[in-house]
């Protein structure tokens, strides 16, 4: 199933709540583990991604640092407004080492054209964000 937030795809990242010009944003949709986006303050952290076509979303895949607690939305209309909370999770602490989760997404009734990541905790101050894969 191709990445429906990948940049290849034509996947955007709308909005985050931090900005650090060294971590763009855009390197949590670059397809690799080596760049990432680093937050910049406290939690909660969001980051707002557009996928590359309206679709159902079944799996979210995130690959992070110091992340404890996270919320993925979703939302069906053309501006991302009213979002339906998909899947809540937490993340076991790696000692800054990189943290891989897969999340099985429930609630789905229509395709979403956004889905919102919400880091609603952290194990540190920062975190990063290496990769995001929306299936």
């Amino acid at each position: 199933m191709p990445d429906l937030v990948s940049k290849k795809e034509g996947g955007k990242v709308v909005m985050v709540s931090s900005l650090d010009e060294n971590h763009p944003a855009e390197n949590m949709i670059d397809g690799g583990d080596q760049s990432y986006w680093i937050s910049t303050g406290l939690y909660p952290q969001e980051i707002l991604l557009q996928l590359a076509r309206p679709s159902q979303v079944s799996t979210v895949k995130i690959s992070t640092t110091n992340v404890k607690n996270l919320r993925v939305e979703a939302c069906a209309e053309d501006t991302p407004v009213n979002f339906t909370s998909l899947v809540e999770g937490s993340i076991e602490e790696k000692g800054g080492r990189l943290q891989l989760k897969e999340l099985q997404c429930g609630n789905v009734s229509e395709p979403a054209a956004y889905v919102k990541v919400l880091i609603l905790s952290g194990w540190h101050d920062f975190c990063s964000v290496h990769k995001v894969v929306v299936e």
